[in-house]
């Protein structure tokens, strides 16, 4: 049986009774109607209205997004894409396999798939957190109003134990399949055999990081340091740093004597941040970085500590460039490896193909442009500034999402 999350008229229903021949023959809302829009909108508005929202960094992000400026310049921006002699529709029903580790992101390509006018199913994990459960209750709020009636009966969020035969029928009636969870999802889906034209939007396991240049950094100002270890807390610590954008590695680029007195600023900094934060690592976050650190220790014999093992403190290990690509397991909740360069271009030979997002500071926009080109398509999705690493775009692991999500009509 499959539990239904939202809306939630009816809790326990069967496969068919979801995919019913009604459901089926349902016409696609317009692409970017006003409904859609406004239901975006008026989701954002419930997120704001909770008193201690900031308690949910993440969802402060989430509804900045939805906000009804900020779709609206999405979809502007989307629209100068499409010639005069090609027009946008709804691809169809849309099969969404949302991640555990990073529960709200589903919302995100649900938005965008909900804005061009698919019929949306998303799965999502039995382990439902706090955020989530309350992003679950705005939407219910929201689907109980008249005014909703057609965005309800085409938006279905639910909940099933792993069952090949809800998958496979699943599979077969969609005419997109957006696959979050990684390399491992992705392949179990995968054996679900779908119809020959549906689309697949696979989010695969990614790998992220970020590059300082030490000399720019150094130069800046006490307050300028402190927003910065501000803005990277933000990039690392949502989701315990386990979502595919979240950094890893920490490269530092210059001379030695510039790159070890940056990393002292840098991680006591970071450091000082979790303190005011009154951040701390949980029994379990602080065990797995100790046995981590253990397994790196049997693995590299030029390792550095670079930072004390305590619950209050990130957990950096200094590692030489010939090894650092050894350590792309990590363990989160604060645990970085670090690696002095000479040069941004030293990195270009470091990439690997499921590299995501590269958050700098210090680097001109041409500079990056050519580390970008001389990486020639190795690897690396995104190029942002510290801070922006977990800001979710339309354009997103290399896709145009609302370009994959819509289907596109010439007209000659």
């Amino acid at each position: 049986m499959i539990t239904m999350l939202a809306p939630k008229d009816k809790p326990l229903i069967s496969i068919d009774e979801l995919l019913s021949p009604d459901l089926l023959k349902t016409e696609n809302l317009p692409t970017f109607s006003e409904l859609s829009i406004n239901f975006l909108a008026q989701l954002s508005n419930k997120i704001f209205e909770v008193k201690h929202i900031t308690n949910f960094p993440e969802l402060v992000a989430l509804a900045y997004w939805i906000r009804k400026t900020n779709i609206s310049t999405i979809i502007k921006n989307f629209s100068k894409e499409i010639s005069s002699s090609e027009i946008i529709t709804p691809r169809g029903v849309a099969f969404h396999i949302a991640p555990s580790n990073v529960d709200s992101i589903f919302l995100y390509s649900w938005a965008l798939s909900l804005l061009v006018g698919n019929i949306n199913i998303v799965r999502i994990s039995q382990n439902v957190g706090s955020q989530l459960a309350l992003l679950l209750l705005f939407i219910n709020d929201l689907m109980k109003e008249e005014q909703w009636n057609e965005i309800k009966k085409r938006n279905f969020i639910v909940t099933y134990p792993h069952d090949d035969q809800i998958n496979s029928v699943l599979s077969a009636n969609c005419d997109i399949r957006i696959l979050w969870g990684g390399d491992e999802t992705i392949n179990k889906i995968r054996k679900f055999p779908s119809k020959a034209t549906t689309k697949e939007i696979p989010f695969a396991d990614k790998f992220s990081y970020t590059i300082i240049d030490s000399s720019k950094y150094l130069a800046l100002n006490d307050y300028r340091k402190e927003q910065l270890a501000k803005q990277f807390y933000n990039d690392a610590y949502w989701f315990d740093q386990m979502a595919c954008s979240s950094p890893r590695f920490v490269y530092f680029t210059g001379s030695k004597k510039k790159n070890t007195l940056a990393s002292k600023t840098f991680w006591f900094l970071l450091e000082t941040e979790l303190v005011n934060r009154e951040k701390s690592d949980s029994m379990g976050i602080a065990m797995n970085k100790l046995v981590h650190l253990y397994e790196t220790a049997s693995t590299s014999n030029s390792m550095q500590f670079t930072t004390g093992l305590s619950i209050i403190k990130p957990t950096v290990v200094r590692i030489p460039k010939i090894d650092i690509n050894k350590f792309r397991d990590n363990c989160g909740g604060g645990f970085f490896y670090e690696c002095f360069l000479e040069s941004i271009d030293n990195l270009a030979e470091l990439v690997q193909s499921n590299d995501q997002t590269l958050s700098y500071f210090g680097f001109s926009k041409s500079k990056l442009k050519n580390f970008i080109k001389k990486v020639n398509g190795k690897g690396v999705d995104r190029v942002v500034p510290i801070g922006q690493a977990l800001q979710f775009d339309q354009i997103w692991d290399g896709y145009s999402l609302l370009s994959e999500l819509t289907r596109k009509i010439a007209l000659r």
